[in-house]
């Protein structure tokens, strides 16, 4: 709940910037939050799996009343009368137990140390994927507050061709026709405008919902300081594959997964090969509690053994869960070799797509200069009576068009960049 409110009031306080926003978010998602008790559960199977290995002491302790009634007793001819008896019997024990040589627990507890390895992979595999679910809906939102200023600017523009068009029109220097389209391109502009405003507060709903900030709290978020700059050069794709590879903590995960279930399907073969432990006893069964401190060596056993536990035949099941555990490591061994090509396939999408952002930048900024070159002649042949409304319409649309570029080419190529680090791990 201090988490949620300190979100709350530091998206009132100021624009959030990204950092800002992936840290938010790797405080309260539940994904995350679910791996890491997963992890933390991965840490007491360690602890199970090696407390299989250290001693055992046990300690039993009991108190025994018998009441034997008065009788007679016959011993051949003999005849004995027994008076009536109560005996008082106190009992207790000290049982010490440690395994001298196990071959399964010992690889159980290799095996639950790897799964806790891969269990930490996989969190900082989860905080990579909810850092680039962020960035991307945060660039997705810088990029519809940018469209919606181009096209504000564009609803701009119309405003005052229409009026501009109005005064020609009253001057006798354009018709009516004219006044009338330059009405319907200011309307439609102001819709497109109103349509984008939709698109904005869709995006910071989602930004919202993956920082972990109430969707109806006012949410502005600051652009970030290398936005407008050119996307980075590309790395080759074969470098950035193998960085990845050996990066990616999606990819250490399943290596891990796979060295683990390779080993619990080891430990299961150690049901075919006999258990050594040491076991040692110290009792005490005096007839009164005070005799149970007296000296150690009156009414008492000690006892030292070396055990050998061997089964010969459980009905086939140590086959079973050596199969079974087999089949694991199998099953584990396909899913690294998918979660390598996946790996390779993510990297190499997102150099191609870093590339094609690249490139379409820089046309898309040359468009924006021409365009506005151009808006500026039709404008010009307008005002001194050579021009007509129609060229300054087509010159403002394709202004408009180029803006609308130069907004997403670079935030694409925010995005891939994103996506790089990403699939490189980081």
């Amino acid at each position: 709940m201090f988490v949620f409110l300190f979100a709350a009031l530091l998206a009132q306080a100021h624009p959030l910037t990204l950092d800002e926003a992936v840290k938010l978010s790797l405080e309260r998602n539940p994904d995350l939050r679910r791996q890491t008790l997963l992890m933390l559960s991965a840490e007491q199977d360690k602890v199970l799996a090696r407390a299989n290995l250290l001693p055992r002491v046990d300690f039993n302790a009991s108190y025994q009343d018998t009441r034997q009634g008065a009788g007679t007793v016959v011993y051949g001819p003999v005849v004995q009368q027994v008076p009536f008896v109560v005996y008082h019997n106190w009992f207790a024990t000290l049982t010490a137990k440690q395994i001298i040589f196990d071959f399964k627990w010992w690889n159980t507890l290799s095996a639950a140390d790897l799964a806790l390895d891969s269990n930490l992979a996989q969190v900082d595999e989860e905080k990579l994927q909810i850092s680039y679910l962020v960035e991307q809906r945060f660039y997705e939102l810088v990029r519809a507050q940018r469209q919606l200023g181009v096209l504000a600017d564009a609803a701009r523009r119309s405003r005052d061709q229409a009026e501009f068009t109005q005064r020609l029109f009253e001057g006798g220097r354009s018709t009516q026709a004219d006044v009338y389209a330059a009405r319907a391109n200011r309307d439609n502009d102001e819709i497109n405008r109103l349509g984008q405003e939709r698109t904005v507060e869709l995006a910071r709903a989602d930004l919202a919902l993956a920082v972990g900030i109430d969707p109806a709290e006012p949410l502005t978020v600051s652009d970030p300081q290398n936005l407008m700059n050119d996307p980075a050069a590309p790395p080759p794709a074969q470098d950035a594959v193998a960085r990845a590879l050996q990066n990616r903590p999606s990819i250490k995960a399943a290596a891990l997964t796979l060295a683990a279930n390779r080993r619990s399907a080891t430990a299961a073969k150690g049901d075919y090969i006999p258990q050594l432990s040491f076991v040692a006893s110290y009792s005490r069964s005096p007839s009164d509690f005070a005799t149970l401190y007296s000296e150690p060596t009156t009414n008492s056993t000690l006892q030292g053994s070396i055990n050998l536990s061997w089964n010969l035949f459980a009905g086939l099941s140590t086959h079973a869960n050596v199969t079974k555990a087999e089949l694991q490591a199998a099953l584990s061994e396909n899913d690294l070799l998918t979660a390598l090509r996946n790996v390779a396939s993510d990297v190499e999408k997102a150099v191609a797509q870093l590339s094609t952002a690249r490139a379409q930048a820089r046309v898309a900024q040359q468009a924006e200069g021409t365009a506005k070159e151009g808006l500026r002649l039709a404008r010009t042949r307008q005002e001194v009576g050579v021009g007509t409304q129609l060229e300054v319409r087509d010159a403002e649309l394709k202004l408009t068009q180029a803006q609308l570029s130069v907004v997403g080419s670079l935030v694409d190529g925010r995005e891939a960049e994103s996506a790089l680090r990403r699939a490189q791990g980081g």
